[in-house]
């Protein structure tokens, strides 16, 4: 009688400890797509940043608070984070930059620069 009553007072346990976890995970899940939705939303209605290449051509945009990736022909590498200024400048990494400029000197420099978001190594397992 004890190992049965144990039995379901472990079971009942088990199963709040587990609906706790699909609860807490779904508002994970509502979170991080109301992230991808507000990320959408900026970069739709055009207050993100434009990277250019020396001749002003779009590479890629970021959102205000994303970070990029400068990847240095000796195989540094440098994550930076970039905040919105006006449709021409940006900060990175605590700087101001015209963005036109700022890619004129990684192309001197010959860094290569990519959003972050593609530069993730996707996990093992």
């Amino acid at each position: 009688m004890l190992g049965f009553i144990l039995g379901t007072m472990t079971g009942g346990v088990m199963g709040v400890f587990a609906m706790c976890l699909f609860i807490a995970g779904k508002r994970e899940d509502e979170a991080l797509e109301r992230c991808r939705m507000k990320r959408k939303e900026i970069i739709d209605h055009g207050v993100c940043i434009c990277f250019v290449n020396s001749q002003g051509e779009e590479l890629f945009r970021l959102a205000d608070g994303e970070s990029l990736v400068q990847n240095a022909p000796n195989g540094e590498r440098n994550v930076s984070t970039c905040h919105y200024l006006d449709a021409d400048s940006a900060m990175i990494d605590g700087k101001k930059w015209n963005l036109l400029e700022f890619a004129k000197e990684m192309e001197k420099r010959g860094i290569m620069l990519a959003p972050m978001e593609l530069c993730r190594v996707p996990e093992r397992g």
